[in-house]
């Protein structure tokens, strides 16, 4: 997550300051890693992008960040091969992508 909230876009810095709060409350049983998240006492709710304001891309999988009314709410992994279980991807295989602002 450290990772992806390098990017820059709306509401990075409000995510930021939820990572010291967050606690995985779920993990995917089909061995992708996908995780969901709760922030405990947040403090800051982000003025982000939503549902999906980061992503990151590499060789066969994505991981995508999730945001639920300005909280970290979910890393979800993708790999498109279909490989399980599925371990966290190196960050310096991935590219960061952010999706262009509606306007």
């Amino acid at each position: 997550m450290e990772f992806l909230l390098t990017a820059n876009f709306p509401g990075r810095d409000g995510l930021r300051k939820q990572l010291g709060c967050v606690e995985v409350v779920w993990d995917c049983d089909c061995g992708c890693g996908t995780i969901s998240m709760i922030v405990r006492n947040p403090g800051v709710r982000a003025v982000a992008r939503e549902p999906i304001p980061v992503e990151a891309r590499g060789a066969g999988v994505d991981v995508l960040l999730f945001v639920r009314d300005g909280l970290l709410a979910s890393l979800e992994i993708v790999d498109h091969g279909d490989n399980r279980p599925l371990t966290y991807p190196l960050p310096s295989t991935l590219e960061l992508w952010v999706p262009p602002t509606l306007k």
